[in-house]
């Protein structure tokens, strides 16, 4: 009880606040939960439900707001490292394809930057998806999808020859944006009427590109 109360005391007064360190001192509250039933007069029970439940109608609503609408807030202190929604942008039009058809699946991506978690859990059933860090690159760099970091946006597009619609993403704080591009021939469905943003270099063109 000492250690729980001390605990929640502490990483109440500290204002940086990582998430996973209510886990090593929320354990202790569980016996002080447990023991209020021998605590409390009998008389004062139902008070005590009654104040029970509205904090946990409280912790409710204010968990709801947290996960759902501030998840990504740079003003939440809860929100530490959190993804951006920004990866729906990537993530909803191929996910989409895929439910409709398995073949979409095997889709060739390049994520061509440091540190693209939680891309790879999220696209882990597609097969032909590449992560390049440290200045590494594929061979060949058109694909149906590509996410470049924010310094490799100009070597790349040096290199690309097909079509895509472009985006500004930014996984999450405290690092740089990337930028998405989309085949043009794939996802044109996603932008009804919209011309491709970005469109690479014919062949001929690309004779004294280094």
């Amino acid at each position: 009880a000492i250690y729980g109360a001390g605990s929640f005391v502490a990483y109440s007064y500290v204002r940086y606040k990582t998430p996973w360190c209510i886990i090593s001192f929320g354990w202790p509250f569980l016996f002080l939960f447990g023991a209020a039933g021998l605590l409390v007069r009998p008389k004062n029970l139902r008070k005590v439900y009654v104040a029970t439940g509205v904090l946990l109608i409280l912790s409710l609503g204010r968990s709801i707001w947290l996960n759902y609408f501030k998840c990504s807030s740079p003003d939440e202190p809860y929100a530490y490292v959190q993804t951006y929604n920004d990866i729906f942008k990537l993530t909803k039009p191929l996910l989409t394809l895929a439910k409709r058809d398995p073949l979409y699946y095997h889709l060739t991506g390049h994520l061509i930057r440091s540190s693209v978690y939680p891309l790879p859990w999220i696209l882990g059933d597609f097969d032909r998806v590449g992560y390049y860090e440290g200045g590494n690159m594929p061979a060949n760099l058109d694909a149906d999808f590509l996410l470049v970091q924010q310094d490799k946006i100009k070597q790349v597009e040096s290199k690309l020859k097909g079509a895509y619609y472009t985006d500004t993403l930014t996984i999450r704080n405290y690092q740089d944006p990337s930028k998405l591009y989309l085949s043009a021939k794939i996802f044109k469905e996603f932008f009804p009427g919209k011309a491709p943003d970005f469109v690479g270099k014919q062949p001929n063109q690309m004779q004294n590109v280094p």
